[in-house]
């Protein structure tokens, strides 16, 4: 014990060691840097998104909840909150109107806020509490629609309320089923009283729930197996397709990035434990010749690992902490909501990062170095290279595991290490190929190009591993270029700013043209009408779907509930044709829940419309854009099946704020028409998206860091063989400038091939990044084939003058004494 650590602090003093430390203290802190400050933003994620569904978790019921269910949430320690929906006329004076009313508990919202005015169609302002017993809050248009202002009261079933605020926004309106008529919230306290939920009333119960995450999660498994086919557990990732989407390829770049961060941590543990058994080599044939026995040596050695690992991982996980820190506070000005503190828990992965590396590249070494016989060690020019292949290949294993568990999955890791694996292939063939012919060419060499160009071949298998390094770490930075000037471009073009944020339901045949009017006036954007009947799918090939899918099976969604059925001539707006002919006498399905069904082209539907029954073979396939907001249906039929049937038209437009209260009001002389606003969650999606844009760029910039380290230590790692050349350069004459040209152009060459193989590589995965991650169609990158080589060629250039400096700077007698 005291034996190997005083052989350890001698390491330490004469910086042999020192390499492996970094590599260590990198790989540790950037890893936890990036997880801490992944982690804080998937909690700020969902916490934005709680705020639209008005708490951390949700159940919703066709059925009152159960009381066992409120029980076992109080054991846990949750904070509970009830909401029931429902449908109902509310009369003031003459006039009527029917609603959408909400009736909530004292507690509600457990998350977000509602926003209430006391002016028609005003901006509001945020209230964390609802309407006290005896009050309601009517939206603007419902109070528009009825002739009443603050103070007056209006009529809910059998009791009589008092309008006190006007409700602007109610947290979770936007996405619900029932949101689609004017709406009104009074507290639950009045529900009894106006006796209008009786046996057969179309209502929806919900319960919400917030607290800490470990809580919620068992009480997720505890009710989950209880849930019948009317109940459904909801997460504020599931909430909507479209937030749930975003939030979902947010997280995949998350993931990304942190899969770099280990990539990159890989590669550091490799350089230094490589240039740790070169730097050992000696000491090991001197204690074997002592006597040390190899159980003795592994004995020492694994000392020191256990105290170099202690360390390391140490310095690194303050630091990775300190970095996240310093990330988090440089993006909370542009943020919108403040960013939540990080969990301890995640460290793990940081350690686990830095015990893998160890364990995957510096053992192997470890065991070759000391099954070496002490004499063919002590013999001039001994060098160990023997199954290098073999030794990293169980090193990059490792990082794949590793990957594999941070992930959670196979996909992004089988991308990134296919990428890899082909990279180095072509890294092998193509520089064996280059450097050979750089040594035909520059046979006799006298000058400083031909002298850079020949000591490429001259030292092959360190270059070529070195050609491997350079062109990974430039790879990675690309693909994150990449990620952030295209992907997420194109993420945020998806979603353009006046993408509609209001769909118009219920609207009549004979009253298009005149709401054509208004928002023509207005100059507001809409999309086509869609005429629109409900139906039901009964049959598939001749079966029933209630003989397919029986009660203790669940349904896909196609055959769970009605339809919203649609005719058109044309595919329209956000959809996409990709299989069979549009125009053919057929169903056209969308591709999303033909998968789901799993239904194929020439399946025969029959569908209930009316009380009639409709036969219709899928003719035709479409892919749908749902984030576009446009009108967009899951089965379109032929005109024929359906243009006898009483249909009413639906469309959605875009609503600015300098024109809402304008179209609200112009919207009152159509009170049987509903309206559903998605705006909130339309404006969540982008912030999302803006903050991903924002954190990308720091994440970028610290894996970028990382990597120039990784750069400057692969460098070192060959540097004692450019410092004995250059020294026998300059005893034999050459001048300084010549010395230093020739390791430009050696360096240079490796940036430039590097470059250009990394530019290659980049693309390759970001299209596979874009096409099964991203869910995205594939685009060329023409950006990143120009900025590879110079990024190459500049860096590498710079960082292997700087490392390389003593050669032209040092007198020759000293370079020698120190080789």
């Amino acid at each position: 014990m005291r034996f190997a650590l005083r052989l350890l602090l001698r390491d330490m003093r004469s910086g042999d060691i020192l390499t492996l430390i970094f590599a260590l203290i990198i790989a540790v802190s950037t890893v936890t840097a990036i997880t801490l400050f992944i982690d804080r933003l998937q909690l700020s994620f969902e916490s934005e998104s709680a705020s639209l569904m008005a708490a951390d978790r949700l159940i919703s019921s066709d059925d009152e909840i159960p009381q066992n269910w409120q029980s076992k949430a109080n054991e846990l320690g949750l904070k509970q909150a009830e909401r029931t929906s429902f449908r109902t006329m509310i009369f003031a004076g003459d006039n009527l109107q029917l609603s959408q009313v909400s009736a909530v508990t004292d507690l509600y919202p457990l998350r977000g806020a509602y926003l209430v005015d006391d002016t028609l169609f005003g901006t509001g302002t945020d209230d964390t509490t609802p309407p006290q017993p005896g009050k309601i809050w009517l939206s603007s248009r419902l109070a528009s629609l009825l002739g009443v202002t603050i103070g007056d009261q209006v009529e809910v079933g059998e009791t009589t309320l008092t309008v006190s605020q006007f409700l602007v926004r109610d947290p979770n309106a936007s996405s619900s089923a029932f949101a689609v008529s004017p709406r009104a919230v009074i507290n639950m306290a009045d529900l009894a009283a106006t006796k209008v939920i009786i046996p057969g009333s179309r209502v929806r119960y919900s319960l919400l729930l917030a607290g800490d995450k470990s809580a919620l999660d068992e009480y997720e498994t505890w009710v989950t197996s209880q849930l019948n086919e009317g109940q459904r557990w909801q997460t504020p990732t599931q909430k909507g397709e479209r937030i749930g989407d975003t939030i979902g390829k947010a997280q995949s770049f998350l993931l990304l990035a942190g899969t770099l961060a280990v990539i990159l941590s890989g590669v550091a543990m490799a350089l230094a434990s490589s240039r740790f058994v070169k730097r050992h080599l000696m000491q090991v044939a001197v204690l074997k010749t002592l006597g040390a026995t190899p159980r003795k040596l592994i004995h020492v050695f694994l000392i020191q690992f256990i105290v170099l690992f202690m360390l390391g991982a140490g310095v690194g996980l303050a630091i990775g902490w300190g970095l996240q820190l310093i990330i988090s506070s440089l993006l909370a000005g542009l943020m919108s909501t403040a960013l939540p503190e990080p969990s301890i828990s995640r460290l793990w992965l940081g350690v686990a990062t830095g015990f893998v590396s160890m364990l995957a590249f510096c053992f192997p070494l470890m065991q070759r170095l000391i099954k070496v016989s002490p004499m063919s060690v002590l013999q001039p020019g001994f060098k160990v290279e023997q199954n290098t292949v073999i030794i990293y290949g169980i090193g990059f294993i490792g990082m794949y595991g590793l990957m594999c568990l941070y992930t959670g999955g196979f996909i992004l890791p089988s991308i990134m290490m296919l990428a890899i694996v082909g990279i180095g292939i072509v890294v092998a063939l193509l520089g064996y190929a280059v450097f050979s012919l750089g040594r035909s060419l520059t046979s006799g060499a006298t000058s400083g190009w031909q002298i850079g160009f020949a000591a490429l071949y001259r030292r092959l298998l360190p270059n070529l591993f070195q050609l491997l390094v350079f062109t990974l770490i430039i790879m990675l930075g690309l693909i994150l270029v990449g990620v952030k000037s295209n992907l997420i471009s194109d993420w945020q073009q998806q979603l353009p700013a006046d993408a509609p944020n209001h769909y118009l339901f219920n609207v009549q045949a004979d009253q298009i043209k005149q709401i054509d009017q208004v928002t023509d006036d207005l100059g507001i954007k809409r999309s086509d009408w869609f005429p629109m009947v409900r139906g039901r799918v009964i049959t598939i090939n001749g079966t029933s779907v209630q003989t397919l899918y029986p009660e203790d099976r669940p349904e896909p969604e196609l055959f769970e509930r009605e339809l919203n059925l649609t005719w058109s001539d044309e595919v329209g707006k956000g959809s996409k044709l990709i299989e069979g002919d549009f125009a053919a006498d057929g169903l056209s399905i969308e591709q999303r829940v033909m998968q789901e069904a799993n239904l194929k082209m020439g399946d025969e539907l029959t569908l209930n419309i009316g009380g009639n029954e409709v036969t219709l073979p899928i003719t035709s396939v479409r892919e749908v854009d749902w984030g576009s907001m446009q009108p967009n249906f899951y089965l379109i039929l032929p005109k024929h099946a359906i243009a006898d049937y009483l249909a009413n038209f639906v469309s959605s437009v875009f609503i600015s704020q300098q024109n809402a209260q304008s179209f609200y009001k112009a919207m009152s002389q159509f009170p049987t028409v509903s309206m559903l606003n998605v705006g909130d969650l339309l404006k969540q999606v982008q912030t999302v998206i803006g903050q991903l844009s924002q954190a990308i760029q720091l994440v970028l910039l610290c894996i970028l860091s990382a990597g120039a380290l990784v750069l400057l230590a692969s460098v070192r790692s060959t540097l004692e063989e450019r410092l004995e050349e250059g020294a026998l350069l300059r005893v034999l004459g050459a001048k300084k400038a010549l010395v230093q040209q020739a390791l430009f152009v050696e360096f240079g060459a490796l940036g430039l091939f590097s470059g250009l193989i990394a530019a290659a590589g980049a693309e390759a995965c970001l299209y596979g990044l874009q096409v099964f991650l991203f869910k995205a169609e594939a685009s060329w990158h023409p950006l990143l084939w120009s900025l590879g080589p110079l990024i190459g060629v500049v860096v590498i250039s710079a960082i292997g003058l700087f490392a390389s400096r003593k050669v032209s700077s040092v007198p020759p007698m000293h370079l020698l004494r120190a080789v």
